[in-house]
């Protein structure tokens, strides 16, 4: 039982050893099995890192994948929809597409990556007891999944190898 959130089942493949109800990490792999990606962002950029940004009456946070084979389009975090606060507690405000931005490598400037995806979680055991009965989200026990506390991206560039690790470290509650 990992905490792979459902809109990543299809396409977090876990890696290593220490992935467990309470943390997963693994790569992100089209369903075509591509795992080259152009990654679009809409996030404040603080010393290359990037951070939540004020849209509209709120703040948003949005990273998309889109495949470079096939061109599938993949949301990969939006704080309005994932994580505890998102996903339970409907913090975050949606962003339209187009007003996302193209992330290219901080070494080369290249646009294509692959990402490694780590979600921590509280356990099911806790979000039924702790989160289920706040949530503003009508769910079940099986959406523990959705309520994350916290997910972080690494980026590698396919054109130097340059890895940014924790390219986005985010607590979602």
């Amino acid at each position: 039982m990992l905490p792979i959130p459902s809109h990543l089942e299809k396409i977090l493949i876990p890696i290593g050893d220490n992935n467990n109800e309470y943390s997963v990490r693994g790569k992100i792999k089209c369903c075509c099995n591509n795992e080259n990606f152009i990654v679009y962002i809409f996030a404040n950029i603080e010393n290359n890192i990037p951070k939540v940004r004020k849209y509209g009456d709120g703040w948003a946070l949005v990273i998309k994948a889109i495949c470079t084979q096939c061109k599938r389009e993949y949301l990969i975090f939006d704080n309005s929809k994932h994580g505890y606060n998102g996903f339970c507690c409907h913090e975050g405000v949606p962003v339209p597409d187009n007003e996302l931005n193209l992330w290219k490598c901080i070494k080369c400037n290249s646009d294509v990556h692959s990402l490694i995806v780590g979600i921590d979680s509280q356990g099911k055991e806790d979000f039924i007891e702790e989160g289920l009965p706040y949530s503003l989200t009508e769910c079940t026990e099986d959406d523990w999944v959705n309520a994350f506390e916290c997910i972080s991206i690494d980026l590698i560039c396919l054109k130097c190898n340059y890895k940014d690790e924790h390219w986005i470290a985010y607590e979602t509650m």
